[in-house]
């Protein structure tokens, strides 16, 4: 439920992005009909709706100089389950690179992401529900409703204004009591609505506010684009009727505004729309009287411009300095390089590097192949802690890439052991650096023969929790162990 929460803050943030960009276009371009300015809300549709998305140097991102890490920003609300860095209880400054094992170890910790998500997913039911209870109270109205056969249109005396249900088959809605130059009116509109599938994109609209119903400029966009819905109609209406009709249609939508209740807006196409105490008649009254054409070519060029700015500034950000920024590698020391440099720091050996391997935005190596038990040293270690009980965890890891995606796959020439007995537990970290990264990843420590060994304990509400670090600079394998008791790894032999 994490994941798919981060997925949505993801298409959420973006799509903030968007709707700023087409607000502020929108007000450019206020005076173009709207044939032209609807389309301007294709892209924010896309990018709450769309998990895909591209990197660019052209995203707003780089415009308010966010860190290289953006995309992690964002995910970062939900304290996502990508590895990240934590100090171990008793740790002392010894730190230890994270994931699921660690939760194990600190299983009483609460999980604000997964809470959020959980509240997400509620205020989704709560308003779909909401939603449907409104539609089936809407069709038990309508069932009163008498078809018009010749206009092809039902009417009934118990709505307060007209409208178009329904999807595949959409029906027209009319009020009773409407003279023939006013039904003329109407039915033209709602028919527009019909022609430019307006019934299938509230729909779609309010699916949008439902899955990011926490983001108050969801509703500002729905909003303006039901209020462009209707005026593009309204423009419609008056080009096939003769601007001679204006003064008449415009009177007709005076008469007909009526108060209604906003939860029908995504389910239905009103003639009058949410009058909003007059603002949005008034709007849509001062959007004919201003009503000019513009050139194919003229409409043609600006609904491009809009697109491809929403579209740049709504992308990922492209991190020009991705090579050479500082990535984190295990034990949590930060050090200037690229990912092929952090990839050399991993020990003395030389490694075949999988085909499939994937940079974190970490500068971690993945892949979905690789097998830790390849390489030597590190099976001979796995059998040592097998033998004496231990369990491999799954090495299979969600990580972000360094374009923002979330993927799972395997950390190279590391894997994680874990222990429990009764109410001792241990956990075991191996991993491969070079003699560098092992220097400056210890606070103080003892050498003996070709071993680093650096020791801490606390005393926690729990009891003592022990941390042990050690280095072999013969093999490059670096060892973390932490839990209840003293890791005895001489007992062991790991390093025999």
């Amino acid at each position: 439920m994490k994941m798919i929460f981060q997925y949505v803050l993801q298409m959420s943030f973006y799509g903030s992005v968007a709707i700023l960009a087409v607000l502020l276009l929108r007000k450019c371009f206020q005076k173009f009909p709207k044939k032209v300015t609807t389309l301007f809300w294709l892209v924010p549709g896309l990018r709450l709706l769309c998990p895909l998305n591209s990197n660019t140097v052209f995203s707003l991102v780089h415009l308010v100089t966010l860190p290289l890490k953006s995309d992690e920003q964002v995910n970062q609300v939900t304290n996502t389950v990508i590895p990240r860095i934590t100090t171990v209880p008793g740790g002392h400054g010894v730190t230890y690179a994270t994931d699921h094992s660690i939760e194990r170890a600190s299983s009483t910790a609460v999980d604000l992401g997964t809470v959020a998500a959980w509240i997400w997913l509620a205020g989704v039911v709560l308003i779909l529900a909401y939603l449907l209870v409104q539609t089936v109270k809407m069709l038990q109205i309508l069932q009163s409703a008498k078809k018009v056969p010749r206009n092809r249109y039902f009417e009934s005396d118990r709505i307060e204004t007209s409208f178009v249900l329904g999807i595949v088959n959409p029906r027209i809605y009319m009020q009773s009591g409407l003279s023939t130059k006013e039904a003329s009116y109407v039915l033209l509109h709602e028919r527009t609505h019909i022609h430019y599938r307006d019934h299938i994109t509230r729909i779609v609209g309010v699916l949008t506010i439902c899955l990011h119903w926490f983001n108050p400029l969801v509703w500002i966009a729905f909003s303006r684009m039901c209020s462009d819905i209707e005026m593009r109609c309204d423009e419609t209406v008056i080009e096939r009727m003769g601007t001679g009709s204006t003064l008449d249609y415009c009177k007709t939508m005076v008469s007909h505004a009526v108060e209604r209740d906003t939860s029908r807006r995504g389910l239905s196409v009103a003639f009058s729309g949410d009058n909003c105490s007059g603002r949005e008649i008034k709007m849509r009254i001062k959007n004919l009287m201003n009503y000019k054409r513009v050139s194919r070519i003229t409409a043609a060029l600006v609904i491009i411009f809009a697109l491809t700015l929403t579209i740049g500034l709504s992308t990922k950000a492209k991190n020009a300095e991705r090579e050479g920024h500082a990535v984190s590698v295990p034990g949590n020391t930060l050090t200037e390089m690229t990912p092929e440099e952090n990839l050399e720091n991993y020990g003395k050996e030389n490694f075949e590097i999988p085909d499939d391997v994937v940079y974190s935005d970490e500068g971690r190596p993945y892949s979905e192949t690789y097998d830790f038990r390849s390489t030597p040293v590190l099976k001979k270690m796995s059998d040592i802690v097998v033998e004496d009980g231990y369990e491999i965890l799954d090495p299979d890891t969600e990580y972000l890439d360094q374009d923002g995606n979330v993927r799972t796959g395997r950390e190279l020439y590391c894997f994680n052991a874990w222990k429990e007995e009764g109410e001792q537990t241990m956990l075991l970290n191996f991993y491969m650096v070079s003699m560098d990264y092992a220097l400056d990843s210890f606070n103080t420590y003892e050498e003996r023969g070709d071993l680093m060994i650096g020791r801490d304990s606390c005393d926690t509400s729990e009891g003592v929790w022990y941390t042990t670090r050690i280095y072999d600079t013969k093999t490059g394998v670096m060892v973390d162990a932490s839990g209840t008791y003293d890791f005895d790894w001489e007992a062991l032999g790991l390093f025999e």
